[in-house]
């Protein structure tokens, strides 16, 4: 039964990494995204979705291989309670490079769940 609901949170990382591919599809420089506020809160809200999803499936499974989970978990902290520190061009970083990384190890922890599903050992 965790499996369950640790797939359906890792989902909803998928879901807000998409949304934010398809915020920042036509964005090719950080000037390009300073000058949008509306990409700006998007992209900040689906980042606090990742957080708060990773948050809840380490508590179902506090073995889940997902890398810089504390500092993403951190992130949402910052965006919910200190916004006034949110760093943009940080946000950028993470966007073009910490968020690939993030797809690829959720979806490679999704695949292992399904095939041990497949298996009849979860």
């Amino acid at each position: 039964m965790a499996y369950r609901d640790v797939s359906v949170w890792l989902e909803d990382v998928l879901m807000a990494i998409e949304r934010i591919k398809k915020h920042t599809i036509t964005v090719n420089s950080y000037s390009e995204y300073i000058k949008s506020q509306l990409i700006i809160d998007a992209t900040e809200r689906n980042l606090e979705i990742i957080a708060e999803a990773i948050k809840n499936a380490i508590k179902l499974n506090s073995e889940l291989p997902i890398s810089n989970a504390s500092k993403i978990i951190g992130l949402r902290n910052i965006i919910n309670h200190e916004y006034y520190k949110i760093e943009n061009d940080r946000i950028w970083i993470i966007i073009k490079k910490d968020l690939p990384v993030l797809e690829k190890e959720i979806k490679k922890i999704l695949e292992d769940f399904e095939r041990r599903l497949e298996l009849n050992e979860l």
